[in-house]
C-alpha cells in the first residue's frame, strides 16, 4: 500500500503542475460518460492503423521486430542464468513490489489521479489519465493476444527460451506488466512535455521490466517486446485523443434504469 500510495503522488505531479484553470469544450470527450466512446475510437484506430503506415513506420516495425530477435538470441538465456545465479529472496521480494506499477499499482495510479484531477477542474491533467487509462487497456489487451498466439514458456518453468506452443496455455511473450508501464510512461511524458518527469517515467517502467526479469517470469527479449508495443500504443493514443478533443468530437454512451406498467429494466443510450 505504501508503493501504490507513492506511486499516486508520483503520478500526480506532473499533472497538477501543468494543470489550467479555464475549461476548453474539447476536453468534454474525457468526461466519464465518453469514455467509453472514446476507447472505442481508439480501439478501431488502433485495429487499423496498419493499412495507413508509411515505408517510415513499416521500416520502425522492421527495426523494433530485430531488436527483439537480437535480444532474444543473445540475453535471454545469459540473462536468465545470470538470474538463477544471483537469485536473493530480498530482491525478489522488492522486484515484486516494483512489477505492481505494471499491475494493479499501476491501475490505482490511474484512477486516484483520474478522480483527483476531475474533481480539482484540471482539465489537462484528467486527459492525461484519460489517455493513459486508454493506452494501458489496449496494451493489455494487444499483449494477451500476442501472447496466446505465441505461447511461449516463461522462464521459470525452466523448459530453456525456445519452448513455443502457440495457442495453449503459456504466455511469456511479450511482458504483460512492460506492456503497461511503457504505455503508462509514455502517454504520461507526451502529456507532461518535460525531460525530466518523461526520464522518471521511462525510468520507472525500466525498472518494471527488469524486476519481472529478476522473478524469471519473462524473458529480456519478452520485455523488449513488451516495451515496443507499450510506448508505440500509448503515444498513438495520445496522438488519437488530442486531435480529438481539438476537433470536440466526442461518443457518449449512458445506462438508465426503465419503469413501465409491468416491466423493469434498464436502457442503454448511445450518442455519437
Amino acid at each position: 500500500m505504501k508503493l501504490r500510495a507513492t506511486l499516486l503522488v508520483i503520478g500526480l505531479l506532473p499533472a497538477l503542475a501543468r494543470a489550467q484553470e479555464a475549461p476548453a469544450t474539447g476536453y468534454q470527450v474525457d468526461r466519464f460518460g465518453h469514455l467509453p466512446g472514446l476507447l472505442w475510437d481508439d480501439t478501431k484506430d488502433l485495429v487499423q492503423a496498419p493499412a495507413q503506415w508509411t515505408d517510415q513506420d513499416w521500416t520502425r516495425a522492421g527495426l523494433g521486430a530485430g531488436a527483439v530477435l537480437a535480444s532474444g538470441l543473445l540475453l535471454d538465456h545469459a540473462v536468465d542464468r545470470a538470474v538463477v545465479r544471483n537469485d536473493h529472496r530480498s530482491w525478489r521480494n522488492a522486484a515484486d513490489d516494483v512489477a505492481q506499477l505494471g499491475g494493479v499499482g499501476g491501475l490505482v495510479l490511474i484512477g486516484g489521479g483520474y478522480l483527483t484531477t476531475s474533481l480539482m477542474g484540471q482539465e489537462q491533467g484528467r486527459a492525461m489519465w484519460v489517455d493513459t487509462g486508454i493506452a494501458t487497456v489496449l496494451a493489455r489487451a494487444t499483449a494477451f493476444t500476442a501472447q496466446i498466439a505465441v505461447g511461449r514458456a516463461r522462464p521459470g518453468l525452466d523448459r530453456g527460451s525456445d519452448d513455443f506452443r502457440p495457442f495453449g496455455s503459456q504466455d511469456s511473450f511479450p511482458s504483460g506488466h512492460a506492456s503497461q508501464a511503457f504505455a503508462m510512461a509514455s502517454a504520461i511524458s507526451m502529456h507532461a512535455d518535460s525531460p525530466v518527469v518523461g526520464g522518471v517515467a521511462y525510468g520507472l517502467a525500466g525498472l518494471v521490466g527488469v524486476a519481472r526479469l529478476e522473478t524469471r517470469d519473462h524473458f529480456v527479449s519478452d520485455v523488449v517486446a513488451g516495451a515496443l508495443v507499450g510506448t508505440t500504443i500509448g503515444r498513438a493514443v495520445v496522438r488519437w485523443n488530442q486531435d480529438r478533443r481539438e476537433s470536440g468530437s466526442r461518443a457518449e454512451f449512458s445506462v438508465q434504469p426503465a419503469w413501465a406498467p409491468g416491466y423493469r429494466g434498464i436502457s442503454l443510450m448511445a450518442k455519437f
